[in-house]
C-alpha cells in the first residue's frame, strides 16, 4: 500500500478537549468548523454546554477591601433579638452619602457573613436617616453595582436588591422614585428575566406533575411576588412615566397604580431636591 493512501485511510488523532460532553468518546474527535473535521476519519466534537442561568460569584470591588481596612464607620452590635450596625457617630445626616452609599451598595453581590449583613444594612439605614441628601449623583454611582448583584443569578442576592430598590423608592417622600425613572431600562429587563425563568420553572414543575416540597415550591412562586411588589412600588412612586417605562422593559406588567391623576406642580415638587443639587 502506497503512503497517501495510509494517510488518508488512518484515522487522526486530536486532542478533544470536550471529552465529559463527547457522546463518541474516541481519540478521533475534530473540533468542530476546523480543517479535520472535513477529513474522512474523524468525528465532530458537539459543542460545550453553557447554563446561562447558573449562579455566579462576583467579589464586590471595594467594599471588602474597606471592611477589613476598618475603613467604615460602623461595626456589628449583637442583641439578644438579633444584630444589627453601630455606627461610629451619632447623625448619619453627616456622612458623606455620595462617597459611602456606592461602597456599601458594591456589597449586594457578596455572599459570606459578614460583608452581606453590613452592606444590606447599612444601605437600609443610610435610606432611612438620611433619605434626602441622595442626589442624582449618588443614584448613577449605585445603578452599576445593582445591575451586578442582578447578574449573579442568586436568589438570596436578588431578594436584596429588590428590598434595596423598594426603600429606594420610597425614600426623600418619593423623590427618588422620580429620579429613578430613567435607569429602569438598564434595571428591570434583567429582572424581566429572572421573573419569567421563575415562573417557567414553577408551572414547568406542575405539568410534570413532579413531587416537590413546599420549600422548593415556594422558592421561585415567593420571588415572584416580591418582584410584583417592586414593581408596583416603582410604579407608585415613580410619577406619571413610571408605567411607560415598567412596560417597555417588562411587557407581560399590567398598570396597578393611578399615576396620572399627579398634577404638574407636584411632580416638580418632588423634584426640586434633585435641580438643587
Amino acid at each position: 500500500m502506497s503512503y497517501w493512501l495510509k494517510t488518508v485511510l488512518k484515522p487522526h488523532v486530536f486532542n478533544c478537549k470536550n471529552k465529559s460532553h463527547c457522546k463518541s468518546h474516541c481519540q478521533c474527535c475534530a473540533p468542530a468548523f476546523s480543517i479535520q473535521s472535513h477529513q474522512r476519519c474523524s468525528t465532530v466534537c458537539p459543542p460545550l454546554f453553557v447554563d446561562n442561568f447558573r449562579k455566579r460569584s462576583f467579589r464586590s470591588e471595594h467594599f471588602r477591601l474597606f471592611y477589613e481596612r476598618g475603613d467604615l464607620p460602623c461595626t456589628i452590635h449583637h442583641r439578644g433579638k438579633g444584630q444589627s450596625l453601630k455606627w461610629f457617630i451619632d447623625n448619619l445626616e453627616t456622612l458623606n452619602i455620595d462617597y459611602y452609599l456606592p461602597i456599601f451598595t458594591d456589597g449586594l453581590c457578596e455572599i459570606k457573613y459578614p460583608y452581606s449583613f453590613i452592606a444590606l444594612q447599612g444601605i437600609l439605614d443610610l435610606i432611612e436617616h438620611a433619605s434626602h441628601k441622595i442626589g442624582i449623583e449618588s443614584l448613577s454611582k449605585i445603578i452599576l453595582p445593582l445591575k451586578r448583584a442582578l447578574y449573579t443569578n442568586d436568589q438570596i442576592i436578588i431578594s436584596r436588591v429588590l428590598i434595596v430598590l423598594q426603600k429606594l423608592a420610597c425614600g426623600n417622600d418619593g423623590a427618588i422614585g422620580v429620579a429613578l425613572v430613567p435607569y429602569f431600562n438598564q434595571i428591570l429587563p434583567m429582572i424581566n428575566i429572572i421573573k419569567e425563568r421563575n415562573q417557567g420553572k414553577l408551572y414547568q414543575k406542575q405539568r410534570q406533575c413532579k413531587i416537590v416540597d413546599d420549600y422548593e415550591k415556594d422558592i421561585p412562586n415567593e420571588l415572584v411576588r416580591l418582584i410584583d411588589k417592586t414593581l408596583i412600588i416603582l410604579e407608585q412612586y415613580g410619577g406619571q412615566d413610571a408605567f411607560i417605562n415598567i412596560k417597555f422593559s417588562i411587557p407581560t406588567y399590567e398598570q396597578q397604580a393611578d399615576v396620572k391623576t399627579l398634577s404638574t406642580p407636584q411632580i416638580n415638587a418632588m423634584l426640586q431636591p434633585f435641580m438643587e443639587s
